[in-house]
Formats: structure tokens, sequence, C-alpha cells
């Protein structure tokens, strides 16, 4: 396993920090549509506000923060850079975040116009990036690090997950605009998009990042090399068996707790490694893992018990706790991470190295905050129980605890409040250390570092 990163591989600020602002953006969005719904929201998982979030959340805010921190994964991890202009950038991020509103609006409205404009933005956006990091991927598959490849192989089979769910969710769309069923296509949709594009893709993080940044032991070698391939085969097996006869329903089905009880033991052994981590307290990314490994363990639980006549919208509860437990609750520890990281590099980008004189470049650095400076604990971990708390109440509301149902939208926007918060005061502090280092310049004649735009 590839223990060191290449930090100064990592791609410029600019080209992600538009992705990363949309979780706050989309999350907060979520929430207030969530609040004006009311509490009929959690009366089905049909309904067109509960469609409209999911898609908020799997595009808004996790889909974008996974879209961000792939590249950087990539980049620092594997040696694979992606080279891509800041314009195309802005394209990439212009057409998702334009598809994400209108797929919502066209869930809430019906409108075909709607769901044409957000196939035509999604297809654009994903599409572009999906075809970039494959290139990406095979341009540089002589250069990737001998440590790393355990953790490229899980990528690209999330990869291929990826267009699979994309490729499902356009033919739906396709579909709904010419007011056609889509049954057959909504589990496979369903299950592309959980299990094979961001599953996987949160095993390999896991797999890079828990001995990096949270300090546990490696992940057994049998584990690393064969459990994304067992979860990928699975995959492929359901998807073959989905175009069969409804005889074949057990099977199916087998198939389905197979895939389940894969993510089970990963999450079973994740646990175990960071109960057991080397750093001796829990910061807020700590906490947020053990919040998704709970969520997963629990939905897991609950897939079980899906099937009894008693568990009426126990499916709602699995994607609460799947997409907002197990997947949001890393993204937010994610953010924690990585958004402070990326300010710290940024700002030492703007400082000149001068060799003949240390002394202005030692104060120069000193100006700049310390990455576990930019976001206090203090208001990281408040977030974490705000987000452990709107996650209860949600999967609460999700079961038919009907008092719940009235807090859990307010739980949600006061979670988001508190992310939203803590990234602008981190944006804040980079910021006025940039002015510092800016004015600390100009008193000693200090000539400012080139800073080029990455292309």
């Amino acid at each position: 396993m590839q223990r060191a990163l290449s930090l100064d591989q990592s791609p410029s600020l600019s080209l992600t920090l538009p992705l990363f602002a949309n979780v706050p953006f989309f999350g907060l969005l979520a929430a207030m549509l969530a609040l004006y719904s009311g509490p009929e929201l959690f009366n089905s998982r049909w309904h067109p506000a509960i469609l409209a979030l999911t898609h908020a959340w799997n595009l808004g805010i996790v889909g974008s923060a996974m879209f961000a921190s792939l590249v950087h994964i990539l980049a620092v991890a594997c040696n694979v850079r992606i080279p891509v202009a800041r314009g195309r950038a802005l394209i990439f991020w212009s057409m998702l975040g334009a598809g994400t509103l209108l797929l919502m609006t066209g869930f809430l409205s019906w409108q075909r116009w709607a769901y044409t404009l957000a196939g035509i933005c999604l297809a654009l956006a994903l599409g572009g990036y999906l075809l970039t990091v494959m290139l990406a991927l095979w341009r540089s598959r002589r250069d990737i690090f001998r440590g790393a490849k355990e953790v490229v192989a899980p990528i690209r089979l999330a990869m291929l997950g990826l267009l699979l769910t994309v490729s499902t969710g356009l033919a739906m769309l396709v579909a709904l605009t010419n007011e056609q069923a889509v049954a057959n296509l909504l589990n496979l949709h369903v299950m592309m998009g959980l299990a094979a594009w961001a599953g996987l893709l949160l095993i390999a993080m896991s797999f890079q990042l828990l001995p990096i940044f949270q300090i546990t032991e490696l992940y057994p070698a049998p584990l690393v090399r064969w459990l994304p391939w067992v979860v990928g085969a699975l995959l492929i097996a359901q998807w073959g068996l989905s175009s069969l006869p409804g005889s074949w329903l057990p099977v199916r089905d087998l198939v389905t707790y197979l895939i389940f009880l894969s993510y089970g033991l990963w999450a079973v052994i994740t646990w175990a490694r960071l109960w057991k981590r080397k750093r001796p307290t829990a910061g807020a990314s700590t906490l947020f893992w053990y919040s998704s490994l709970s969520s997963l363990v629990v939905a897991i639980l609950l897939n079980f018990w899906a099937h009894s006549p008693a568990a009426s919208n126990a499916e709602l509860a699995m994607g609460v706790l799947l997409i907002m437990g197990a997947l949001g609750s890393v993204v937010c520890g994610m953010l924690y991470t990585i958004v402070p990281f990326l300010l710290w590099r940024e700002a030492q980008e703007h400082v000149s190295m001068d060799t003949d004189n240390t002394e202005h470049t030692r104060a120069l650095l000193q100006l700049i905050p310390k990455t576990a400076h930019y976001i206090p604990a203090s208001t990281a971990r408040a977030h974490w129980a705000l987000h452990s708390l709107s996650l209860v109440l949600w999967t609460g509301a999700s079961l038919g605890v009907e008092s719940f149902a009235w807090v859990a939208a307010p739980a949600l926007l006061l979670s988001f409040t508190a992310l939203s918060w803590n990234l602008w005061t981190a944006w804040q502090r980079y910021r006025h250390s940039l002015r510092a280092i800016r004015a600390y310049q100009a008193e000693h004649r200090i000539a400012a570092r080139p800073h080029y735009p990455e292309s």
C-alpha cells in the first residue's frame, strides 16, 4: 500500500473548490425543500420531494464531493494526473449543477422540458468526466505507484459503475419524457449508483486514506485484493439476472444479500481498524467515519427485515441510511480533512522561497495558519453532533415515527448551516492569510511568487 502521498501533485484549488462548494449549497437547498414539504414527505419513497431530495444528495452533495476528491486521490496517491483547464472545470461544474437543479425541478413538476434539459446537462457533464478520468487512467497505467495498484483497481470498477449508473439514469429520463414505465431500470440504477459507483469508490478511498490520516493499521492484503472484485462480480451477476423472468427472483435476492454482506465485512473490519487507531483523540473526520460505518451496518440489518409485512417503509429508511448516513457522513468528514489542506497548500503557493533571505521566508510561512487551525475542532464536532441527530431523526421519520417527521427537516437545516459556517470560516482565514502575506511583501518590497493557473 502506498503510505506516502505526492502532495505537490495535488490539483489547483480553483479546479475543485466549486465542486466542494456544491455540498453546503445543495445541502441547504435540500433542507429547505424538506422544510417546505412538511411531514408528509415521509409517507412514501415515491413522493416527488423525496425523489428530488435523493438526487440533490446523490449528485449535488455526495457526487460533487466524490468527483472532486477522486481527482486529488488519483494525483497524490496514484500518480495519475488529470490535466484539465480551468475553463473546462467550470463548464463541468456548471453543467452538473444545472442538470441537478433541472432534475429536481422535473421531479417536483413532472415537466418534460425539465427532464430533457436535465438529461442533456448531465450527459455532457458526467460523460465528459468519465471520458477524462478513464483516459487519464489509461495514459498513466505504466506510471502508477507500485503501492497504489490495489487502490486503482476498485477505482476502475467504480468508474464502470458510474458509467452504468449514468446510462440507466439517462434511459429512465428518456422514458419519463415519453411517459413510459421505468420499473425495469430503477433497481439497476439504484444498485449501480450506490453499490458499484459510490460504494466501490468509498472502499478504494478507505484503503488509502485511513492508514494515512487516521493512523490505522493496513487492511488485510486478501481483503484489499479480492473484495472489490467479489463485489464487482456480484454486481455483474445482478445486472444479468435483472433481465430474467420472475422465477429467478430468489436468486436475485440472494445476490443482493451477498452484496450487502460484502460491504458489511468491509464495515466491520474498518470499524476495528478505526477503534485500534494510533491517534489517541477522535477528530471530527474520525467521528464522521464512525457515523458512516454505523449507518451502513444498520442499513444491512434493515435489508434483511425489509421483506417483513411490518416493514412498510424500510426501503425509504435504508435510502436515508445509505445516502445521508454511509455516504453523506464520509463526505462531511472528508471536507474537514481535504479543504483545510488545500487552503494551506494554496496559501503557500503565494510565498516566494528566498534562499538568500530565509528570515523573510520563515516570517511569511508563519502568516499561514496550520491545517488544524482553519476549522476549529470544537465547531467541527458540533457539526458532527447535528449531523448525527439529523440522521437519527430522518431514519426514525422514515420508519413512521411521527414526532421525528416534524423536526427532521429543521435538524438537517441546522446541520448544513453549521457546515456552511465552518467552510466559510476556513475560507475567510485563507483570505486573511493572503492579505497578510501581500502586506508583508509590500512592506519589505519582496516580489510576490508568480501564481500560474493550472491548464
